[in-house]
């Protein structure tokens, strides 16, 4: 992918949220809709229900100084801490930056772009082109590609570092900066 208007996004986003706030948003909804609930029962029968009494039992004696008052308060305060630094810390990138030739461009007005797919894609590409594997599989992070080859081969360190390089010298021509690092683990399949 590329990018050649300079007032547009850039092409390296951050994952959005959407998994955990919808986890956080249901499980607040299921609460609001508990306390309604409760509070309906309360008005129309004149007493609060008869599930909430060991509950009740349990929190009336409690004072805003004791122990488990300020144990739950700390507690709550901590969940809400760590909610608002999971939703304003944002993740991390899904693509990595290429470094290319900027004969043809003004300097900064291009970027280059290849998703953690595509980079997994092209590593497994060029891992199952080396003789002796018969599957390969890759996991890429920020900065590291981890391959996971299967061969018939007892050759497992030499099979690794062939791998490793041929994989290592793929990435190295597609310009990826930072250049993450490469591992190989190879797994004897028996024939």
């Amino acid at each position: 992918m590329s990018r050649t208007d300079a007032r547009s996004t850039t092409l390296r986003r951050r994952p959005a949220r959407i998994v955990p706030a919808a986890v956080v948003g249901v499980v607040v909804l299921a609460v609001g809709v508990g306390l309604v609930w409760i509070t309906v029962l309360r008005l129309l029968n004149g007493s609060w229900p008869t599930f909430l009494g060991a509950f009740h039992a349990w929190v009336a004696p409690l004072t805003w100084g004791a122990a488990m008052a300020i144990t739950i308060s700390l507690a709550a305060v901590v969940v809400g801490l760590i909610l608002l630094i999971c939703a304003w810390k944002p993740g991390q990138p899904n693509s990595a930056v290429l470094q290319a030739d900027r004969s043809g461009a003004s300097a900064g007005s291009t970027d280059f772009v290849m998703t953690r797919r595509s980079v997994a894609r092209l590593a497994t590409s060029y891992a199952d082109q080396v003789d002796g594997v018969d599957s390969v599989s890759a996991r890429v992070t920020a900065r590291r590609v981890a391959l996971t080859v299967t061969s018939p081969s007892e050759q497992r360190s030499q099979l690794a570092a062939t791998v490793t390089g041929r994989v290592r010298e793929a990435l190295q021509r597609v310009g990826l900066q930072p250049m993450p690092k490469v591992t190989t683990i190879v797994h004897t399949r028996q024939l």
